[in-house]
């Protein structure tokens, strides 16, 4: 007993982390206990999507696909170039979130098929899909409040969110050259056979899963489509696996964090005090410094009863970058990446948000 706690405080702290913040939470005040802080369409969305994506990486597909870019990308340089834009641009369409739950995966196949650490990669697909999404008025959560909150028009939102767009992907690209100088060749080959039947399938239940976050469905669709992947898993698993580990693939403490997430981050949140910036960039450092302790979502709730809609926009995109609980995303890309230090994420998370923060006060200045 006492070797399987230990075995789950060293596999899962941030989970524990965010549970005893709950229960300080809970002593402080027992009206924090209530399910209605926790936002469930959201967690059942992502929840699906990890599912669906399990059942993509059970199929073996996933080494199969890893195997193909090695053979393409050519350099380690490349597959660095590769694997930012490729999460900029769809992050752009579904999601921060989504993008990394789909891309995070392949990075960690191709680096174990190529025998390479590839963390530096995926802090910067993390940092990618906060950029990617900034610019539209879907591409996350805070943008969708924002875009209702304030009535604006898609093309208004897009051209409002331009400038720290075009700063935050400059400042990337240059930290994308800077990290991935190494110009040797890697290679790797993933499976020459994978279980085509369980991968078109969980493929084809991916696209229904983006379709129905793009029609903005409820939550029993998004339980519909978790149920009938796990059930095309365990019919269709590789004759190799057990249900039992089939079914244990799936990252069940990822999703029970989440919900803990909201749980802290929205009881928190109620008992900070109201901010009330006056100019623009005093709300773009609030919105920034905020976002780093009860995440760039809870932080654009928070602020936006100020008219100052871009200091505020670009204050909570830029602002999702540094903390892991800065963005949902950076918890995902951390949480799924497996073996990237906590600090070494930070790190280059937080010091890339330094510099973007700075080159747009400079802006904003000018």
């Amino acid at each position: 007993m006492i070797r399987q706690l230990y075995s789950i405080v060293k596999k899962e702290p941030i989970f524990l982390a965010l549970l005893v913040a709950y229960v300080l939470l809970l002593a402080y005040n027992v009206h924090f206990l209530d399910a209605g802080l926790v936002e469930w369409n959201t967690v059942a969305i992502i929840a699906s999507f990890i599912i669906i994506n399990t059942g993509l990486l059970v199929s073996g597909g996933i080494d199969f696909i890893a195997g193909i870019v090695l053979s393409r990308v050519g350099s380690v340089r490349n597959l660095y170039v590769f694997s930012v834009i490729v999460t900029v641009l769809l992050s752009m369409f579904i999601t921060n979130d989504a993008s990394l739950i789909v891309l995070v995966p392949l990075t960690v196949s191709m680096g174990r098929l190529s025998g390479k650490n590839l963390g530096g990669i995926i802090v910067l697909q993390a940092i990618s899909a906060n950029v990617g999404s900034m610019l539209t008025p879907f591409g996350n959560p805070q943008n969708i409040i924002m875009f209702r909150h304030y009535a604006l028009s898609a093309p208004g939102f897009v051209y409002a969110m331009a400038p720290a767009f075009a700063v935050s992907l400059a400042v990337l690209l240059v930290f994308t050259f800077m990290l991935g100088r190494e110009k040797r060749r890697i290679s790797g080959s993933g499976p020459k056979a994978y279980g085509k039947t369980l991968f078109y399938s969980s493929l084809a239940l991916f696209v229904v899963d983006v379709g129905c976050f793009l029609a903005g469905l409820g939550a029993y669709a998004f339980l519909g489509l978790s149920a009938a992947s796990i059930l095309l898993m365990l019919a269709s698993k590789p004759r190799s696996l057990s249900k039992a580990y089939t079914i244990t693939r799936i990252d069940f403490f990822l999703i029970l964090s989440f919900v803990l997430i909201f749980l802290v981050i929205n009881s928190a949140s109620t008992i900070l005090p109201e901010i009330h910036p006056s100019g623009g960039i005093e709300m773009f450092l609030y919105a920034l410094m905020v976002s780093q302790f009860i995440s760039n979502v809870p932080a654009t709730v928070l602020l936006q009863k100020s008219s100052l809609f871009i200091p505020l926009g670009w204050g909570v995109n830029v602002g999702g970058n540094g903390t892991l609980i800065a963005s949902l995303a950076n918890f995902i890309a951390y949480r799924q990446g497996k073996g990237i230090g906590i600090l070494n994420f930070m790190k280059l998370s937080g010091v890339y948000m330094i510099a973007v923060a700075a080159i747009l006060i400079a802006i904003m200045i000018l």
